[in-house]
């Protein structure tokens, strides 16, 4: 399983780089230290909702739900990519 959180961490920093439109986001950077706000935090969650919410309908609330606790909670690629691992079981 690490390899696939490995994984999803790596889409996580890509999507925050792109919503940042700056320098690359590691996985290990915070999101609001590098330079994300809430209406970029909902983007994000959105982003991510869209790209992992599970195939059988009514679940992606919850994963949004989720991960809109989480990223107040820590807002690194690596936090949110958990989150997602352990909603895709």
């Amino acid at each position: 399983m690490l390899v696939e959180t490995n994984d999803i961490a790596a889409t996580v920093a890509g999507e925050m780089t792109d919503i940042l439109a700056g320098e690359p986001v590691a996985v290990t950077d915070d999101f609001f230290i590098s330079g994300g706000d809430s209406l970029r935090a909902v983007e994000l969650i959105t982003r991510l909702t869209d790209r992992y919410r599970p195939a059988q309908g009514g679940e992606e609330n919850v994963l949004g739900s989720a991960l809109l606790v989480a990223i107040f909670d820590d807002a690194t690629p690596q936090a949110l990519a958990a989150v997602i691992e352990r909603h895709r079981r």
